[in-house]
């Protein structure tokens, strides 16, 4: 199992997602994305198949978003946990339309998503996702 990870900032809230990501999911396993042409071309190379379904994308501006739903077909057989630039009632529909299983803004403490993904991850075949991680997770989160 391996999981998706696309932001295009290595700092700020990406740089604090990435490090939950990275006590929930094994390095080997975090492939990470900084822009969408390099997502695409992933999204376009065998090897997704049924063991790769977890995905979480950070749009963090209006225009991320754009050019995530200008991709979303390959997105199709992804689980995806989407992190949007804001709450507004627009940038959430627009948001809507990658079907993501679980969908937050740039201002959470993303304690919700460490609790989705753990529990993806535990739901996978996979020996990642353990509550002990889940804990540690959230305590990284500061």
């Amino acid at each position: 199992m391996s999981l998706l990870f696309y932001s295009t900032s290595a700092k700020g809230p990406g740089e604090r997602l990435h490090r939950v990501i990275e006590v929930l999911v094994p390095k080997r396993e975090i492939e990470i994305f900084r822009t969408i042409e390099s997502l695409t071309r992933r999204l376009h190379r065998p090897g997704l198949g049924h063991n790769m379904t977890i995905a979480v994308f950070l749009a963090a501006s209006k225009e991320e978003l754009s050019e995530l739903v200008s991709i979303r077909n390959l997105l199709a057989d992804l689980r995806i946990i989407l992190v949007l630039a804001d709450a507004q009632g627009d940038t959430i529909a627009k948001g809507h339309t990658l079907r993501p299983r679980f969908l937050t803004d740039v201002d959470s403490d993303f304690l919700d998503i460490v609790a989705v993904l753990g529990k993806m991850l535990s739901s996978a075949d996979s020996d990642t996702g353990s509550s002990k991680d889940v804990c540690e997770a959230m305590s990284n989160l500061n």
